[in-house]
Order: C-alpha cells, then sequence, then structure tokens
C-alpha cells in the first residue's frame, strides 16, 4: 500500500496494491460463497440418502418370499382356435382363464384372509414388534386396512395365454411365508372342487330327475299290470287268445277232416249202420268244442278275452313306454355323467411353495442408490429451475 496526496484536501489518501491480497491476481470466492452451493445439496440429496442407508442397514426387516405356480385345467380337450372358435362360442381355454380369474380374486379375497388369519394369525405375525415400524402392521389395524396390507404381501399373477398362475407371499419368516402359500393352495384347490361339485350338481340334476320318474312310472305300470292279472285272473290275454284260436284252428280242421269222412262212408254205408253214428257223433262233438272255444274268445262274461285284451292291451302299451322312457333317461344320465366328468376342474400346483433360505427382500443397496438418483434428478431440476429464474430476473 502506498500514500498519495488529495489535491483538494491536501491529505495523503491510501491505496490498495496487488500485495495487499497476497499476491498478484484477484481474490478467490469465500467459503460462506462455497458452503451455500454445498448445503442445498447435502439437504436434498445427502441427507434423504444417509436416511435410507441408515433404515435399510441396521432398521429394515428381512423379508422372505416364497413363490408357487398351480394352473387349472379341465377335461376337455383344447379346441380349434381362430375363426372356427369365435364361431363354436366359449373354448375350454377360455373357461380355464375365467376360473384363473376366480382364483385369483378368491385368494385377495376377506375370505381368505380371515380363514389363514384363523389358521396361522396372519395378524400377530405382520404386527410382532420385532417388524420395524415402517413394514409392521399397525395392532389396532381396521379389516380394511388389515386387507389392504395383505394384498401388499400377497401377489398372484395370471400368465396370459398359459393362464399359468404365479402366487408370491411376503413374510418376516422363512417357515411363515411358505406355510401362507401352502395354505392359499389348500384353500383355492378347496374352492375349485367346491365349483366342480356345483358344476357336476347341476349337469346331473335334470338327468337323475328324469330317470327318478320314469323308475316311477316303470313301476306304476307293472303295478297296474298285476293288479289286472289279480282282477281278472288271466296272466297275459293276448297269449291265451292266441292259443284259444290255435286250438279252434286245430278244431276246425279235425271237424272238416270228420265231415268229409262222414260224407264218404254215407255214400257206401246205410245211415243206420255203428260205423256212420260213430261219425256223425263225432263231427257233432267236434262241432260243439268249437263253438265252446269261439264263445270264449266273444262272450259277456268274466272269461271274455276280447274284453280283457281291450282292458289289458292299454296298460301293456303304458308299460312299453315307460320303459322306453326309462332306457332314455339312464341313456341321457350316463351322457350327463360323461359330460360333467368333462367338464371337472382340477387345480395342479406342479411347482410347490419354497422354503426361502435367505431373505430376498428389502434390495437395501438398491433401493438407497433409487433414493440417491431419486433426490439427484430433484435437485438437479430445482437448480436448473432457480438458476433460470435468477437469468430472468437479472440477479
Amino acid at each position: 500500500m502506498r500514500a498519495v496526496t488529495d489535491t483538494v484536501t491536501q491529505r495523503p489518501v491510501r491505496t490498495s496494491t496487488a500485495s495487499d491480497y497476497g499476491g498478484e491476481s484477484a481474490p478467490a470466492p469465500s467459503r460462506d460463497r462455497w458452503w451455500a452451493i454445498v448445503r442445498p445439496f447435502l439437504i436434498m440429496v445427502g441427507l434423504p440418502t444417509l436416511l435410507t442407508a441408515a433404515y435399510y442397514g441396521f432398521v429394515a426387516s428381512d423379508v422372505f418370499v416364497s413363490e408357487t405356480r398351480y394352473a387349472i385345467r379341465t377335461g376337455e380337450q383344447a379346441p380349434a382356435t381362430g375363426l372356427l372358435a369365435s364361431m363354436l362360442g366359449p373354448t375350454a381355454t377360455t373357461r380355464a382363464g375365467d376360473d384363473a380369474s376366480i382364483v385369483r380374486d378368491y385368494i385377495l379375497a376377506r375370505d381368505m384372509l380371515d380363514e389363514l388369519d384363523r389358521r396361522l394369525d396372519l395378524r400377530g405375525h405382520y404386527s410382532a414388534p420385532t417388524v420395524d415400524i415402517l413394514s409392521r402392521l399397525w395392532p389396532e389395524a381396521t379389516e380394511e386396512e388389515f386387507l389392504e396390507y395383505y394384498r401388499d404381501k400377497v401377489e398372484v399373477e395370471v400368465e396370459a395365454g398359459t393362464d399359468i398362475t404365479v402366487l408370491t407371499v411376503r413374510a418376516f419368516d422363512a417357515d411363515m411365508a411358505q406355510r401362507i402359500a401352502g395354505e392359499i393352495i389348500d384353500l383355492s384347490e378347496r374352492l375349485v372342487n367346491r365349483m366342480s361339485e356345483r358344476i357336476t350338481d347341476d349337469t346331473l340334476r335334470f338327468a337323475r330327475r328324469e330317470l327318478a320318474q320314469a323308475e316311477t312310472l316303470v313301476r306304476d305300470a307293472n303295478q297296474a299290470i298285476t293288479r289286472f292279472r289279480n282282477e281278472s285272473r288271466s296272466i297275459d290275454p293276448g297269449e291265451e287268445t292266441a292259443a284259444v284260436l290255435s286250438i279252434v284252428t286245430a278244431l276246425e280242421s279235425q271237424l272238416a277232416g270228420a265231415k268229409a269222412e262222414l260224407l264218404e262212408t254215407e255214400t257206401v254205408m246205410h245211415a243206420e249202420s255203428v260205423q256212420v253214428k260213430t261219425l256223425q257223433n263225432r263231427v257233432a262233438a267236434l262241432t260243439q268244442q268249437v263253438e265252446s272255444e269261439r264263445a270264449r274268445l266273444a262272450s259277456e262274461g268274466e272269461g271274455d278275452l276280447t274284453r280283457l285284451i281291450e282292458g289289458y292291451a292299454p296298460l301293456l302299451l303304458e308299460q312299453e313306454l315307460a320303459q322306453h322312457r326309462y332306457s332314455s333317461a339312464l341313456a341321457s344320465l350316463e351322457v350327463a355323467r360323461a359330460d360333467a366328468q368333462r367338464k371337472q376342474r382340477y387345480l395342479i400346483p406342479f411347482v410347490k411353495p419354497a422354503l426361502p433360505d435367505e431373505a430376498t427382500e428389502p434390495e437395501r443397496t438398491m433401493n438407497t442408490l433409487i433414493v440417491f438418483l431419486a433426490a439427484s434428478l430433484i435437485y438437479g431440476i430445482g437448480a436448473l429451475v432457480l438458476a433460470s429464474v435468477y437469468d430472468h430476473m437479472g440477479l
């Protein structure tokens, strides 16, 4: 620093030189300005990252994941696809996909949660004091909150095209994760069995009712014929009539022969001869016998076969119709039973619930890195916005 004299006041004036700043160049930015730049970064990026790393490193509870895969299949053959399939309507594959959706909704429903809680005490497991406070289910949680928490821990995904369902269960204990997955599979299989039983019952109900009615008709027809036989003392009027007609035919044949023999004898012998008398007596006996048998066919008494046939024929027809209806109903029942068997549903867990040997969640390093990158992105966007504002204001 050097002194100069002011021309007005004649006082010495002190001027600065480069040496006053410790060198010949301009002064460096101050520490306060540097801190003003770094502090927002530490607050917006460093602090969230540090808290996240501390939480996942020392507080977050281990989460064990058990995965299983199952499929719902029927006994139906895989149908044609494309235009033919659209013309035929819903196919077996479509129905299998619908069943998979039904089971998925059941797994995520309150009924499933209530049954699992009754069997495994899910509320006690997820709200245990050993679980970190951010992952824990509050002991005072309502039923709706419990259901929402359960749906966050159980994931059901149906793969498009194959209708294979992937069930993923998360728990804070490896054995509990496997047990939950196993119970879900067991309850889902019971649901599918109930659906199959309902389909079978609905399919067979009508056929069984028709068969029961046909059995009743056959029984009534048989009882009516039995009652008729007891009252008329005739086993089968039709067969009896045929037998009488056969007898009449035979007698008429014998009568014709006897008459011919009588005429022949009368031409060579006297009318009062013993041989002629014998033939005349034989012709008279045969004639009387023929008339007696014919009277059985058309008499007005209880033994009138024509009247018996008139009453017996409708009963016989009803019996035949009842037998035909019974045979048809029995065949329909067999067809319905085969159709029900073809529509039977089966839940097949081809990948059983696994017992995890280590915790796979939370992904501590990955989650910390995600928080760091997200905070950095937000900080960078905020810094650019502020710089733009300052530049616009001319600051």
